[in-house]
């Protein structure tokens, strides 16, 4: 194998640590890229490697050196003994990880007033929850209430109330960072949600500090002008990658130009190598209401005078029906009319995460990706935000 074949497969990113791991993983174990980053906020796995601290034989072979963060199949190995030793009861402390919080041992008095049939299985349960609430009877009619993966609640007898369930859901907000929304999984009627085929609330959105073109099995959204032509920044990445001269080709030229909240396909070009199965080009709107820098800087929302907010919505919905129509169920996207069009940051993100949010859609995941630090922790906080805005998390 040459040197740098070797080199490839000896350091990759996130995703192929997810990846790797998830190969040797037994399928009712498997992990995302969300459990590997709360695995580096318990101080059970480091954050990579950076570009600088790697050989320079390997990152004269990078085609965008970045902010990324690098990791190797001994990564690999410690994701797996993590996964399978917190599968199998042990405590984040053994596994060599940072004490669990303090803050709150014990359940909020809502809670701890539910049924004493009920009982927390995580990571250590006497390090959660006090021994007078774990007292099992003898077994019923049992529930579960699956929060994560590694995250559930269990009991037999009488259910708890909603209003445990909300404490429950307090408590873990406070304790644990968000991966997804609550999933109940119940054994009777009771709590039984039906499974439509169009949902609202289900999709899970993820930032990623990466570059837009890295790796990425599914549709790949272009921030585009009106035409569909090369751009600057993340679009001018999206061409330069999936090959300009072959994506001009493929532009249906009668459905252009776009109007803004408009968006055409084309196929990806030589981005299918990187996993890429087509380009959403979406045309969003320039903002051109006039912006309050006072309440920008407060955190009050800017008033849009001239319909761009409406325009915003209209332009995701594009895209999530394109998606639907293909089949498609995965895309990475920037975050639309944010940069050159001038869309007040705080505002786009968080439009775009509500529209992904309450707009009925096969679509399950998107991943919103930049190259700013700064805007990275903008975008991770406007998403908690407005989950728990809409009641999500």
């Amino acid at each position: 194998m040459p040197a740098s074949d070797a080199q490839k497969a000896q350091y990759f990113l996130i995703d192929q640590l997810v990846a790797r791991a998830n190969a040797v993983l037994n399928p009712d174990r498997q992990i995302t890229e969300r459990n590997v980053r709360y695995y580096m906020t318990l101080g059970l796995i480091g954050k990579g490697q950076r570009v600088s601290e790697l050989p320079e034989s390997f990152t004269a072979t990078l085609g965008h050196k970045g902010n990324q963060r690098f990791f190797t199949d001994v990564d690999r190995d410690l994701v797996v003994t993590i996964k399978n030793g917190l599968a199998n009861g042990q405590s984040v402390e053994a596994l060599g990880g940072k004490p669990l919080t303090s803050k709150s041992t014990f359940l909020s008095e809502s809670f701890r007033s539910a049924p004493t049939s009920t009982y927390l299985r995580s990571f250590e349960v006497n390090s959660i929850i006090s021994p007078d609430v774990t007292r099992l009877p003898e077994i019923q009619d049992t529930w579960s209430l699956q929060l994560r993966n590694d995250l559930t609640l269990t009991g037999s007898g009488n259910r708890p109330s909603i209003e445990a369930i909300r404490a429950l859901k307090s408590f873990t907000e406070e304790n644990f960072p968000p991966t997804r929304s609550l999933d109940y999984l119940l054994s009777e009627e009771s709590y039984d949600f039906e499974d439509d085929e169009y949902q609202t609330g289900s999709l899970k959105i993820e930032i990623e500090y990466a570059d837009i073109a890295s790796p990425f099995e599914g549709l790949l959204i272009n921030a585009s002008n009106a035409e569909a032509t090369p751009g600057g920044g993340a679009s001018g990445r999206i061409w330069e990658v999936c090959g300009a001269d072959l994506l001009m080709q493929q532009r249906p030229t009668d459905l252009l130009p776009m109007k803004p909240g408009q968006a055409i396909f084309t196929g990806a070009g030589r981005g299918e190598d990187l996993g890429f199965s087509g380009v959403i080009h979406a045309f969003g709107p320039r903002w051109t209401s006039p912006v309050n820098k006072d309440a920008m800087n407060s955190g009050i929302k800017q008033r849009s005078l001239h319909g761009e907010e409406d325009t915003l919505i209209r332009t995701w919905q594009t895209i999530l029906a394109m998606a639907d129509e293909r089949s498609e169920n995965r895309l990475v996207a920037p975050l639309i009319s944010s940069g050159l069009f001038g869309f007040p940051f705080q505002d786009c993100a968080e439009i775009t995460f509500q529209t992904l949010l309450q707009t009925p859609t096969r679509v399950r995941h998107v991943q919103i990706r930049t190259v700013s630090r700064r805007l990275f922790e903008q975008l991770v906080e406007t998403r908690y935000r407005v989950m728990r805005k809409l009641d999500i998390i």
